[in-house]
């Protein structure tokens, strides 16, 4: 029975890495369940017992992956007294896991490549969560001073939202023709500090002792 166990895991393993590369080259709406199933090298029945359908192998592959965004709520799960800080630290951090790891590149170029009919609601949930985390890390920054007057906590969260995809899509499209964790971390940097309220007496942008975390060149 063990080994039964471990053959369905092997077998349902193959269909996934199977899909993985087709969705990526091909698109999600242009693979076949047979194409799927001959690039693992199992029966239509082999892949029916571990999957309904294309949705349900897409829903699988995000499961196993951790998509950047999902880094970065992780990430300012408790933004401190620096929430803007909070957010760049965790921010570079996704990037620089992002830049070496390819089968998360993979997944990332799948699910950016989706209609919105493709979409499921684990990624709509994932987007909208994204979405409100940055803006309430923004009401933050504004309620606490350190956010720039000149933007709204809404305008802050588009800024950072459209930066962040924009370097993902980009690198990715650009067949990584940049240093995404490098630049990206520079441009994030130079962002923040548009955002970010001049200090003034008695307050400090970031905590004492909190430094940058370094970006590799």
């Amino acid at each position: 029975m063990r080994k039964t166990r471990e053959d369905s895991e092997l077998t349902r393993q193959a269909i996934l890495d199977a899909a993985e590369r087709m969705f990526c080259e091909r698109g999600f709406a242009a693979t076949t369940l047979d194409a799927v199933s001959r690039a693992a090298g199992v029966t239509r029945g082999a892949f029916y017992w571990h999957f309904k359908d294309k949705t349900e192998v897409l829903a699988a592959l995000h499961q196993r992956s951790f998509l950047p965004q999902e880094q970065i709520l992780a990430g300012v799960a408790d933004a401190g007294p620096d929430p803007l800080g909070c957010l760049l630290d965790a921010t570079v951090e996704a990037l620089q896991s992002f830049e070496q790891d390819e089968g998360r590149q993979r997944i990332f170029r799948i699910m950016s490549n989706l209609t919105p009919a493709e979409r499921n609601d684990t990624l709509a949930r994932l987007d909208a969560e994204m979405r409100a985390l940055i803006l309430r890390i923004m009401q933050r920054a504004r309620d606490n001073g350190t956010l720039h007057p000149d933007f709204t906590p809404h305008e802050a969260q588009i800024v950072l939202s459209v930066t962040v995809v924009g370097l993902l899509r980009e690198w990715l499209r650009s067949g990584k023709g940049f240093p995404l964790a490098s630049f990206g971390g520079r441009l994030l940097r130079r962002q923040m500090d548009l955002l970010r309220a001049a200090p003034t007496a008695g307050r400090m942008t970031r905590p004492p002792g909190r430094a940058s975390p370094a970006i590799k060149h």
